[in-house]
């Protein structure tokens, strides 16, 4: 986040739980969940994010990077009207690390996709047109 120049907060606990830190792009906090396990992040692991959300101010969103991905009952359970929920995995972080472009500008996507479709992911091969 530092190299991107993006506003960063390092791993925090409030009320017990543990966040694993958080970022604000265009004016909107993202409290990020990270997971760098052998199996994909399951619904239990959606709902845990979505409790610490809902439990800050309105412009909190979550931003959950599973780099084995999400099973499809995750990204169904994330992809819900006016959800405050951002999926990434290992291809988007790649992409980045590949600078075919920044990591403010992979939140935004994925924001304006769950914006216009309703879903909180976004896969990169269909990151297509604008």
């Amino acid at each position: 986040m530092d190299y991107f120049e993006v506003e960063n907060r390092r791993p925090y606990i409030v009320a017990g739980r543990q966040i694993d830190g958080s970022v604000t792009i265009d004016g909107t906090t993202y409290l990020v969940e990270l997971k760098f396990t052998a199996s994909q992040s399951d619904a239990p692991d959606i709902d845990s994010l979505l409790k610490k959300v809902n439990d800050k101010a309105d412009n909190t969103m979550g931003l959950f990077l599973s780099m084995p991905g999400f099973s499809s009952v995750a990204i169904s359970e994330a992809s819900f009207s006016r959800s405050p929920l951002l999926l990434v995995d290992h291809s988007h972080i790649y992409m980045v690390l590949g600078g075919f472009f920044s990591f403010p500008d992979l939140v935004r996507r994925i924001r304006r996709h769950s914006s216009q479709e309703g879903k909180a992911y976004l896969p990169v091969n269909e990151f297509g047109g604008r």
